[in-house]
């Protein structure tokens, strides 16, 4: 026995008006039956209302705006005043009646399968399924797509970034908060052995912290690489720490006088338990104010 065309079988999963043949055979066919199926499940996904998105409350902004420090400029929750189309609700700017039942369709389908194509064929007044509307597919392709509008989600998305625990570092980069200020710079040339080179600098963050970023170029160790502050005379020193890859932001204690270390060390370092100075300086250059 032939079966149905892939054509046939998407124009019945589509609610279109079928010949009453094929609507016999599918009856008769496990095979097709069993392939308009599973079309008709794919047409319901594709038909299937997305849920409406809620922008977060007023409270989020302000969180934000406290956690970081931020500036008076920009206290202002950026989604007060944008109307009800960016708080709490999503405008329905499609044509559908309201009244519309959205399950209107799964229910036709559920009944087609519950009394069979070949009872629905029967009763098909030529006007669609059992006697259904057919569904208009250009009315259907005209309506507009609805969505988050674009500065809700931006914001939206930012917000959950901020709260699920963006670092300050990535705050800064987002944007998010004023760039620090540059306290000290170096440029770190390569010692014996080594041609990678590097840069350095101290920051003083928002909140008045300070934090020393290092940047060097790739380099072959057999070890890791760690960060030191020396002293002029390169016989005292101190770990800041240890650089995973070729950029490290460290946050520097307190009472850490930088004018007394303002050697920058990176070194390579053997994992043999001494947590001294290997004295296998990869760079190194002092900062300057």
């Amino acid at each position: 026995m032939a079966h149905l065309s892939e054509e046939t079988l998407t124009l019945l999963a589509l609610g279109e008006a079928g010949d009453p043949r094929s609507r016999e055979h599918v009856a008769a066919c496990p095979d097709c039956a069993a392939e308009l199926a599973s079309l008709q499940r794919v047409v319901r996904a594709g038909r299937a209302e997305a849920p409406a998105v809620t922008a977060p409350g007023p409270g989020v902004w302000a969180a934000i705006h406290a956690e970081l420090g931020l500036s008076d400029e920009v206290a202002a929750d950026p989604l007060a005043g944008s109307g009800d189309g960016a708080r709490g609700h999503v405008p329905d700017d499609s044509t559908e009646d309201p009244t519309e039942d959205p399950t209107e369709d799964t229910a036709e389908d559920e009944a087609g399968r519950a009394t069979g194509p070949a009872d629905s064929a029967a009763a098909d007044d030529g006007a669609g399924r059992g006697g259904a509307t057919v569904v208009d597919l250009d009315a259907r392709r005209r309506k507009p797509r609805r969505g988050v509008p674009y500065p809700l989600a931006a914001a939206a998305a930012a917000a959950a970034l901020i709260v699920g625990g963006v670092s300050v570092w990535g705050a800064q980069r987002l944007g998010l908060e004023p760039e620090p200020t540059v306290l000290a710079t170096a440029e770190l040339e390569p010692l014996a052995g080594y041609t990678a080179r590097g840069s350095a600098e101290v920051d003083e963050r928002p909140d008045g912290s300070r934090q020393l970023v290092v940047r060097t170029d790739p380099a072959d160790v057999d070890g890791f690489k760690e960060v030191w502050l020396l002293a002029p005379d390169a016989q005292r020193m101190v770990s800041i720490g240890v650089m995973a890859g070729d950029e490290g932001v460290f946050v520097l204690p307190e009472n850490l006088d930088v004018g007394e270390f303002p050697v920058v060390d990176v070194s390579n370092e053997p994992i043999d338990g001494d947590p001294t100075h290997s004295g296998d300086s990869i760079v190194r250059g002092v900062l300057e104010v």
